[in-house]
Formats: structure tokens, C-alpha cells, sequence
């Protein structure tokens, strides 16, 4: 996978079209685990503008990151092609 269709950068790329040099200030992201420390599951949930755009768990932190990105990312399009 190139830099150019990592899920994270996808994204920020589609924040940076939507917002401008702002974007990063209408971006949260809540990160957490749970369960025993030899068996971590990770979950990972995205606000945009404090609307939840994605949530996702995985085995670890940016693999939860990475799959709630693409969630939030698919999210933009959709709204975007919406709009049209």
C-alpha cells in the first residue's frame, strides 16, 4: 500500500480539501483498549466535528486508527457525491 491510499491519509487528504489548513481542528479521536495485557483488542472511534464518522477495533492501535479512517473517509465520499 503507497502512502497515497493509506487509510489515515486518504482521509486527511479529504479533510484538507474540506477544511482547509483548519482540518486537523475538527478531528478527534477517541483511543482505547481492553482486555488482558497479552490479548489487547484495540478500538478506535473518529468525530468529525463532534459526529461520530467511524469506529473499528483490531489486534492493535493504528490497525484500529487505519479501519476507522476508511470508515470516516467512505463517509466524506458518500456525503460529497450526495450533495452533487
Amino acid at each position: 500500500m503507497s502512502d497515497n491510499e493509506h487509510p489515515r491519509t486518504m482521509l486527511n487528504n479529504e479533510l484538507q480539501k474540506k477544511y482547509g489548513p483548519s482540518a486537523q481542528d475538527h478531528v478527534t479521536w477517541e483511543i482505547y483498549s481492553q482486555g488482558p495485557p497479552n490479548a489487547l483488542t484495540w478500538h478506535a472511534t473518529i468525530y468529525i466535528d463532534d459526529m461520530n464518522y467511524g469506529y473499528a477495533s483490531s489486534r492493535t492501535a493504528g490497525g484500529a486508527q487505519d479501519f476507522a479512517a476508511k470508515t470516516a473517509y467512505n463517509h466524506l465520499k458518500r456525503e460529497k457525491s450526495s450533495r452533487r
